[in-house]
């Protein structure tokens, strides 16, 4: 049997607990498994039930009782064989009680008192336990009479408890939040003792990874340690249930222990096929240099630092150079850049290459997220609040579609308290919603975008140009981290943060006018196919009113490429659409000049 000592440490606590105080309430985590030693020294998992009659039936206890709403009354069972608990005197000293049968309040608490009574002159015999499995779910909110009737016998009866030999009957409740319980039934009573179960360590985790793992067809004879730690390193926020699980779903699905991680990761995000190991994805990404430079003009730089993120998520490399096995999204990238510059259409572009579809992204615009209190739309409201089952849009997404390239657009924006919750998303991979449930980033590819270093606060406190498309793109890229440094690091006060996106952070320049020009005829000739297509006739343009157009629409660089296509609007949609809403009958025809009047363009048609 295992040494007292070698057991885990909540363990010792309820022994020692259940010596010294007649009632215990226990909470944390409390469904999972424990792995301990029977009496025959053979080591297996047990529920909690088993666990606390595991350390009971050492202390002498004759039986342990368990009562619910929907079981009533139970034994719990020995599971050797070798003890049958005898619960006569308590099923004697109670008139009509039987056991699986649901009790009134008053049958309860007469339960309570035979457990505890002690008559003069009369050997009382063993201890007898009762639990509560789900002493939470037993009481109505607000409390009945009868209930708060009964809680108060309970309470009272901790205090009245006498020992029958070295221990005294001990009562136990299980609750999932401190809050089940009403505050006064516990608060200033020395006699009842509350004891959080703590979720498994890694060292628990990899008793209970060598149990399971062992018997997964496939585990290697030599080295098997080692694969061992790698599954307990994986297994990182997870209790030890579901160890056991995700080893029962490796060998239902043919997976060997060897390649126990596909197992785990099917576990965290529900899906079976993973896309990151896929042959085409590989090529995908070999032949995207080439799509990307056409896609997003004139970011050269960001294009290959994009396509290095995405190898080494493809191979899986990500956090290979961290100690302990990787839990993180596959990718993070922070773009920062003037406006207009193709950061936004960068991400689209991610999610068409890795995951086949441009609409496979889920994009927040932070500036909706500048208020503490909108916290609830990304994760769901907490308990008690409007919306509470509805859970969060972010973690909702994640949970329907685990991967994808979730989009943070314009982070600045967002609330400080907000961004905290980065710091989990980055770090572990996870993150938990309003309803306690924990979602998984692991195969997301995480992607920020932001102008913060482009336009900063003056000596004077107004606007000022840190950078201009006058600056070398060697320049630019440095004022614009060293101001993203000094804002997370000072401004926010969020120095953790911006560690964890720092080598992520990728510099855009401003598009040279070369390339505006490119965006300006790209945009001319789809707005003329467009109305051709419409119309059913050719609608042309002569040389020099395609050239004036492009001129006006590329005089200002500062709003890049984004500013280009709006300045199109304005030069040519809307005077186009004039023109042709006046025609009574649409006829080919081709503008021949451009002319800027005011405020406004006149097309001149022939």
């Amino acid at each position: 049997m295992t040494a007292p000592q070698q057991r885990p440490a909540w363990i010792r606590e309820i022994d020692l607990a259940t010596r010294m105080h007649p009632q215990l309430i226990l909470t944390g985590n409390l469904r999972d498994m424990y792995l301990l030693d029977d009496p025959a020294g053979r080591r297996w998992p047990m529920s909690m039930t088993d666990a606390l009659w595991f350390v009971l039936r050492e202390q002498g206890f004759a039986a342990m009782l368990t009562y619910t709403h929907s079981a009533g009354l139970a034994v719990v069972a020995d599971k050797t064989g070798s003890f049958t608990p005898d619960a006569s005197r308590i099923l004697g000293a109670v008139n009509n009680l039987e056991l699986g049968a649901r009790l009134s309040w008053d049958m309860l608490r007469q339960v309570l008192e035979a457990l505890t009574a002690v008559q003069p002159g009369v050997d009382p015999g063993a201890p007898i336990a009762l639990m509560f499995p789900d002493a939470g779910r037993l009481f109505d909110d607000p409390l009945t009479e009868e209930q708060r009737t009964f809680l108060a016998a309970a309470n009272q009866l901790a205090y009245d408890a006498v020992r029958f030999g070295g221990s005294y009957p001990v009562i136990v409740w299980l609750i999932d939040q401190p809050g089940d319980l009403p505050a006064w039934f516990s608060s200033g009573n020395h006699a009842i003792r509350t004891t959080v179960v703590p979720t498994p360590d890694l060292g628990a985790r990899l008793q209970m990874c060598d149990l399971m793992l062992r018997r997964v067809p496939g585990f290697p004879a030599d080295d098997g340690d080692a694969l061992v730690e790698t599954f307990a390193e994986l297994t990182h926020g997870l209790h030890c249930r579901a160890i056991r699980d995700i080893c029962a779903l490796a060998a239902a699905s043919e997976v060997p222990a060897t390649e126990i991680a596909d197992a785990v990761r099917a576990y965290r995000i529900g899906v079976p096929d993973n896309p990151w190991v896929k042959p085409e994805l590989r090529e995908r990404i070999a032949g995207a240099d080439v799509e990307l430079a056409e896609r997003v003009l004139g970011q050269p730089h960001a294009v290959i630092r994009t396509l290095d993120i995405l190898k080494r998520a493809a191979i899986g490399l990500g956090g290979a150079h961290m100690r302990g096995q990787p839990s993180r999204p596959r990718g993070v990238l922070f773009f920062a850049g003037p406006t207009g510059v193709g950061k936004t259409e960068l991400a689209k572009a991610i999610a068409e290459i890795v995951f086949g579809d441009e609409k496979a992204y889920l994009r927040f615009d932070m500036s909706e997220f500048a208020a503490e209190q909108n916290e609830a739309r990304l994760i769901g409201a907490p308990p008690g609040y409007v919306g509470f089952d509805a859970g969060g849009e972010l973690t909702n997404g994640v949970r329907a579609r685990p991967f994808q390239v979730i989009l943070f657009d314009e982070i600045e924006k967002a609330h400080p308290r907000i961004l905290d919750k980065f710091l989990q998303i980055l770090d572990d991979g996870r993150l938990t919603d309003g309803r306690g449930a924990t979602v998984h980033f692991t195969e997301s590819i995480i992607v920020f975008t932001t102008n913060l270093g482009i336009v900063i606060p003056g000596p004077d406190g107004r606007p000022v140009n840190n950078v201009t498309i006058a600056d070398p793109p060697d320049a630019i890229d440095t004022k614009v981290r060293d101001y993203i440094e000094i804002h997370f690091r000072e401004t926010l006060g969020r120095p953790e943060l911006y560690n964890r996106l720092r080598e992520g952070v990728v510099v855009f320049n401003f598009l040279p006018t070369e390339v505006l020009a490119d965006i300006a005829e790209g945009s001319i000739s789809r707005a003329l196919d467009t109305a051709s297509t419409r119309f059913g006739v050719p609608i042309t343009m002569s040389d020099e009113a395609r050239t004036t157009i492009r001129a006006a629409a590329t005089a200002d660089s500062n709003n890049g490429g984004r500013g280009v296509v709006s300045a199109i609007e304005t030069i040519l949609i809307n005077p186009l659409s004039r023109a042709l809403f006046a025609m009574p009958d649409i006829v080919p025809v081709e503008i021949a000049q451009a002319t800027k009047l005011g405020q406004n363009w006149e097309l001149e048609l022939r």
